[in-house]
């Protein structure tokens, strides 16, 4: 043991009971964390099949969570966009939400030979998931369904759905249907749209998440077992987080059956799951073997592990679930969706970290300790983790300098970030929305996948084409419906760009002001519009979450650790971290440096939805990492009185378990990115990097630094805040 560590061994006389496995002493005595521990501990039998039944019966509906999700809610509430979409599914289904696209192709000119294209018409005519089919041959030449080249056309079909979360099924049944036609030779046909793209997603994003299942098991289990050298403990952290994700992929399943919830959210609350459900039982079981390598017998052990260790994870996952919380200050149900899918899965996996933990680790007894004959991994580790921190306590400015200097450098990037929302290029090519939007694109234009339609009474349609035809931007303007009951019809718009560009956006944002200044009383709508509303409830609402995230980082570190000074500086560290991850995420999606090494193209701009998400997220795990360092260093305050000797052995101390953690969450998150659609790889691969950059240059370099630097400074707390403020100990 390093000089610099000092010793934690109870003293026998003062703990009688130290030797042994206690199953009653001090029962409902101590603190509330101390007390929960010793309830599950000495009543883990109960503990346990409870939460064994219920995995077992939530089991059947985590399998089967994705029946119940769909591609819905990537909208902005109460928007123009939305109030259009809701006019073409009332009015004119067939150009409606409810829209798909066949795109046919063949290799003589249709006007020769219209033959293929009549029988594909006949054929969509009542197909499975098909509502009503257009024939573009029996629409005038200015519809647009007819493509420049006399080759390709376009066949709008209105899918048969309920409600929104039937659409991707629908969309799945036409690509199916149209996939077993028997076409004439030389002629090939495909489906695109809206639907078509979320139905190909929602596979591969099925497809992705049982790979990354596969490729994180085999490194998560070797890196477990290095961890703790045993296989019964390695197993642990593993049990912990099936427990959880079961529980919170089952109540994610019954919100699905009540209301739309996007598919996105099972990714995304597994990935974190699994991450953070780790993450909280390898601090725990650590500090369990520590305490028992103390001389702690099994119940007071675990009640000092969960009074300490498990009181930081408890925090840990407030300050999670709280900046996820903020998203829902976003009006696009999306984004809610997502957030209460992992906010599910961190309470579900914290709340087995604190109560079945204890009780399995307690009826386990000495299977999770160390073999005897060698030493215990974590303690051989801390001196050499004391050293390092001694090396940056002894030159705090240099170090200091040089980590913030890393960081900052890495986030300039995020200067020049442009946001957009991703259209069918999130499917892998060869699926059938894919292959539909290349030909459309190919043979109509680049924005003729994803038109703007806007609704208008009929008399002024014509003014609403002269209009929209102005801008520099668009295509083609034409109206393409019969005036509906309502006296209003539908004006379609192609522009020259594609859907997700910026120049699409700003082109809406034109029609807008110049078609509402000539015709009041129309609306401008459809899917480029869509993403424009949504991106602006995004930008819009992005101050308010972000302050509130910082708002409850804020008030969390200053009621746990009774500092300002840690308060400020932890917070103004938290952001200078997710800086240099937003500049990372730049470089690589908008970029494309390294992208290849992932197996994505580059879209040229971040998805617009990932800043505010990317901020809740990396906010939520810096905080992770931060809350559990900060606690073993305010610990051994507690214990010492001295600050540079509680920032050496606080470091030491949580030293090897937050590397293995991070080392594992890293596995974890690569797997998830590496292996899945974009928008699941954006999120992934930037979170690997966070926890990277947490666990290294935040945790070596710029805590130790910062904190030495302010010495005992950093528990200065104004007076007229002392009595306000809550005492929380971290001490046993």
């Amino acid at each position: 043991m390093n000089p610099t560590v000092t010793e934690r061994a109870p003293d026998a006389a003062e703990h009688p009971d130290h030797l042994h496995l206690d199953d009653g002493a001090h029962h409902g005595k101590g603190p509330w964390f101390a007390r929960m521990a010793r309830w599950s501990g000495t009543h883990r039998r109960l503990v346990i099949a409870v939460w064994a039944v219920a995995t077992i019966i939530s089991a059947p509906l985590a399998i089967t969570l994705s029946s119940s999700l769909s591609g819905a809610g990537w909208e902005a509430q109460g928007s123009t966009a939305v109030e259009v979409r809701d006019e073409l599914r009332r009015d004119f289904p067939q150009l409606g939400a409810e829209a798909a696209v066949v795109v046919y192709q063949q290799d003589a000119p249709i006007a020769d030979d219209p033959s293929g294209l009549q029988q594909l018409v006949a054929d969509l005519d009542g197909a499975p998931g098909a509502a009503s089919v257009v024939d573009p041959l029996a629409q005038p030449a200015d519809a647009g369904l007819i493509a420049r080249d006399g080759r390709t056309a376009m066949v709008p079909v209105g899918l048969e759905a309920v409600e929104d979360a039937d659409l991707p099924e629908s969309a799945g049944e036409l690509i199916d249907h149209v996939g077993s036609l028997d076409l004439p030779e030389g002629a090939r046909a495909e489906v695109t749209g809206e639907w078509p793209v979320w139905s190909d997603f929602n596979t591969t994003n099925e497809e992705a998440l049982h790979k990354a299942e596969i490729v994180s098991a085999i490194p998560t289990i070797i890196l477990l077992l290095v961890a703790f050298g045993s296989a019964v403990a390695a197993g642990l952290p593993l049990l912990l987080a099936v427990a959880g994700i079961a529980v919170g992929f089952a109540s994610l399943h019954l919100i699905g059956d009540a209301t739309p919830v996007s598919v996105w959210a099972m990714n995304f609350s597994m990935m974190i799951g699994l991450a953070v459900g780790i993450d909280y039982s390898l601090f725990i079981v650590s500090r369990y073997r520590e305490e028992r390598e103390d001389g702690w017998g099994a119940i007071d052990a675990i009640a000092n592990t969960i009074s300490t260790a498990g009181k930081a994870v408890f925090l840990s996952a407030f300050a999670v679930v709280f900046s996820l919380a903020a998203v829902f200050v976003v009006p696009v149900m999306v984004f809610r969706a997502m957030a209460l899918g992992m906010i599910l899965s961190v309470v579900a996996v914290a709340a087995a970290a604190l109560t079945l933990l204890p009780a399995v680790l307690v009826a386990l007894g000495d299977r999770v300790l160390v073999s005897k004959g060698h030493d215990d991994p974590d303690r051989a580790a801390e001196g050499r983790w004391a050293r390092w921190t001694g090396k940056a306590l002894e030159r705090p400015k240099l170090t200091l300098a040089m980590g913030l200097g890393l960081l900052l450098l890495l986030a300039a990037p995020a200067i020049g970030m442009r946001l957009g929302m991703p259209g069918a290029r999130v499917v892998d090519e060869g699926r059938s929305s894919r292959d539909g939007y290349e030909l459309v694109v190919g043979a109509f234009g680049p924005g003729a996948a994803a038109p703007v339609f806007i609704t208008t009474p009929a008399e002024q349609a014509a003014a609403v084409v002269d209009v929209a035809a102005a801008d520099p931007n668009v295509a083609m303007a034409s109206i393409v419906a019969e005036p509906a009951e309502s006296g209003r019809t539908v004006v379609r718009v192609i522009g020259k760009t594609a859907v997700d560009s910026q120049e699409t956006s700003d082109m809406v944002g034109r029609l807008r002001t110049s078609v509402g200044e000539a015709v009041p009383e129309a609306s401008v709508g459809g899917p480029a519009a869509q993403n424009h509303d949504l991106t602006d409830a995004l930008l819009g609402k992005a101050p308010l979450a972000v302050g509130l995230i910082m708002l409850v980082a804020f008030a969390l570190l200053l009621v746990v650790f009774r500092s300002l000074t840690i308060a400020i500086s932890s917070i103004l560290l938290n952001l200078v971290s997710v800086a240099a991850s937003f500049g990372f995420a730049t470089l690589v999606f908008q970029h494309g440096h390294g992208a290849g090494l992932i197996g994505i193209d580059h879209q040229g701009f971040v998805d617009a939805w990932a800043p505010l998400f990317f901020f809740a997220l990396l906010f939520g795990l810096s905080m992770d990492y931060q809350l559990f360092l900060l606690a073993a260093i305010r610990e051994r305050y507690e214990a010492t009185g001295d600050t540079q000797l509680a920032i050496r052995e606080g470091i030491a101390r949580t030293g090897r378990p937050i590397t293995n953690a991070a080392l594992i969450m890293i596995v974890v998150f690569i797997a998830f990115g590496v292996t899945g659609p974009i928008p699941p790889t954006e999120l992934g691969v930037t979170l690997a990097l966070a926890v990277l950059l947490d666990a290294t240059i935040v945790r070596m370099m710029l805590v130790p630094s910062v904190m030495g630097l302010l010495g005992e400074r950093n528990w200065w707390l104004p007076r007229w805040l002392e009595k306000g403020l809550p005492q929380v100990h971290f001490a046993h």
